[in-house]
């Protein structure tokens, strides 16, 4: 984790209040056009869902999820998303983070889901205020970098044993202005037959990091809260300064799409 000091179980409370409380006062059917087709509700049942899930993920823990049910969507979402963050973060706060518990990542610990579940709630929070026009969340650049580090290296970078990586000569590099931190990676396509779910790929945008020495062929900067939701395409990249061969970023963000989905 880069910066797991800056990460607290108390920051997913806030960005989830902050959600939960621009849903209970919009207009329920109001779109939000960060997330395609869905409403401001759709958006609160997502995260309470998701959080839904965690809660049972680390109140059985070690166990998986073989067991967990789906919800109805509650009467009222936004009370409801409040009622299972309360939950949720009343069991973070009382694991320890190195405790072992189920993910679908690598790293099968407590702090996987606090760290998960913060970087979730953030982003969802930011869908929130765009969507009725407020000002973005505060977050402090440390954690916004490490949002940025978790989406490179847990989602967006690593070749499976079970695929053949072809990069494709295209070299980027991510750079946060505030906090100094840079990710380098090469772009490319993995094919390969999945070992875990039995599906066949063929030329699926894929990256892949390298040293931080390689010469970019495009480097991305700006501010760590403004790279974090660029990647996610929730800010255009107008917002950021992008220096080189600037069409690699629709090739990085339809990467970032295809590892996210």
């Amino acid at each position: 984790m880069l910066h797991a000091d800056a990460i607290t179980v108390n920051q997913i409370a806030d960005h989830t209040r902050g959600l939960a409380g621009i849903a209970s006062l919009a207009d329920p059917t109001t779109p939000v056009p960060t997330c395609g087709e869905w409403t401001i509700t759709d958006l609160a049942f997502h995260l309470y869902e998701v959080q839904r899930f965690w809660v049972h993920i680390i109140g059985n823990r070690p166990a998986g999820p073989e067991e967990y049910e789906h919800p109805d969507v509650p009467a009222d979402v936004a009370v409801a998303l409040q009622e299972i963050n309360a939950r949720l973060v009343e069991l973070l706060a009382d694991a320890d983070p190195a405790e072992t518990a189920w993910s679908w990542s690598d790293d099968h610990t407590v702090g996987f889901t606090i760290r998960r579940q913060l970087h979730e709630a953030l982003v969802h929070h930011a869908d929130a205020t765009l969507t009725v026009g407020l000002d973005l969340p505060e977050v402090a650049p440390l954690v916004a970098a490490d949002g940025v580090d978790e989406l490179v290296d847990v989602m967006l970078t690593g070749i499976p044993d079970w695929a053949t990586f072809l990069p494709s000569a295209e070299f980027v590099r991510l750079r946060c202005t505030d906090t100094g931190d840079q990710w380098t990676m090469s772009l490319g396509q993995i094919s390969g037959t999945s070992s875990q779910t039995g599906v066949t790929y063929d030329g699926l945008p894929a990256a892949d990091r390298i040293a931080d020495d390689m010469r970019p062929d495009l480097t991305i900067s700006g501010p760590a809260f403004d790279v974090l939701l660029w990647l996610w395409g929730r800010l255009p990249s107008s917002s950021l300064t992008l220096t080189g061969e600037t069409e690699i970023a629709d090739h990085l963000r339809d990467t970032v799409t295809a590892a996210t989905q």
